[in-house]
């Protein structure tokens, strides 16, 4: 009982600290408890996750490696270690001996549904870019769909429905809106040709995909007609171009943007000229030198 109340003790800690941007003082805590409770997967979890931040992959995985994989949230750490490392072999080992377990850290039913969810997307992940013959899930949605077979004008369509509206007002599911008088293809295609690699950020949470700012002035259009916006964020199927969706975001310092050059901006202002530029598909890998 002591043990586990100075486990809590230190995981709110540590969580408060996180909280004010002092990850150094977390990183010490969670530390210094696994000095002597090495296999504690919960505390675990969150040290490796900090070192995932960090960009310190390696070192996480080191961490997690020998950890109970009873617990989804060792799991679902693993698994993206695995996916942004790009060790698929990996993943897919790890899925298969562990996708119809009862994972013991799973208490509600809210928490099982996440976790079915999170299986789910891993299944499509690995059909396409693993092992063709695992089986699709039924039920496909618009981005499991475009994993399985990619096409760009399904995308275009997505996009065009929930971020463009005639009188340039957002709609009720999105937070943000491109202005209608752009090109939206001219503007979908610049950005897949313009993507840096280098630049991306993985994100494993909702959607499994990289993701990219675009700095492009008067985008767009957010919470209801009050603020302009000079950015927008592109989604892809991990290590391509293959836009998944896109929409206008705030500005922040701290983006490091593509941008869309001069010659191709024309075209995404004017309807009536159009680029003889089309779209081409084209592959990145973490690996590749």
């Amino acid at each position: 009982m002591e043990n586990n109340n100075l486990k809590i003790k230190i995981l709110r800690e540590a969580e408060t600290s996180i909280e004010e941007g002092n990850i150094k003082k977390a990183e010490i805590l969670l530390k210094g408890y696994l000095d002597y409770n090495k296999k504690d997967p919960d505390v675990s979890v969150i040290l490796a996750r900090i070192y995932s931040q960090q960009g310190a992959l390696k070192k996480a995985l080191e961490l997690l490696k020998d950890q109970s994989h009873n617990y989804f949230s060792v799991f679902k750490e693993l698994s993206q270690l695995y996916i942004k490392l790009e060790r698929y072999d990996k993943l897919y080992n790890l899925w298969s001996k562990n996708k119809n377990r009862p994972f013991q850290d799973l208490n509600t039913n809210e928490q099982v549904k996440s976790a079915q969810t999170y299986l789910r997307r891993l299944q499509v992940f690995l059909k396409t870019f693993v092992n063709k013959t695992i089986e699709t899930p039924p039920n496909l949605n618009y981005k499991e769909k475009q994993y399985i077979k990619y096409d760009y004008k399904k995308a275009i369509e997505h996009i065009s429905s929930r971020h463009i509206t005639s009188n340039n007002k957002t709609n009720s599911n999105t937070g943000s809106i491109f202005y209608n008088y752009y090109d939206l293809e001219e503007l979908f295609l610049a950005a897949s040709r313009n993507i840096e690699f280098e630049k991306r950020e993985i994100k494993l949470e909702w959607d499994f995909s990289d993701s990219y700012i675009f700095k492009f002035r008067k985008i767009g259009i957010s919470d209801g007609h009050r603020e302009v916006l000079n950015y927008f964020r592109v989604a892809t199927i991990p290590n391509t171009n293959k836009i998944i969706t896109m929409f206008p975001v705030r500005s922040k310092r701290s983006y490091n943007p593509c941008l869309i050059s001069k010659e191709e901006i024309l075209p995404i202002c004017n309807s009536i000229v159009h680029s003889d530029l089309v779209y081409r598909v084209k592959t990145y890998s973490l690996t590749k030198k």
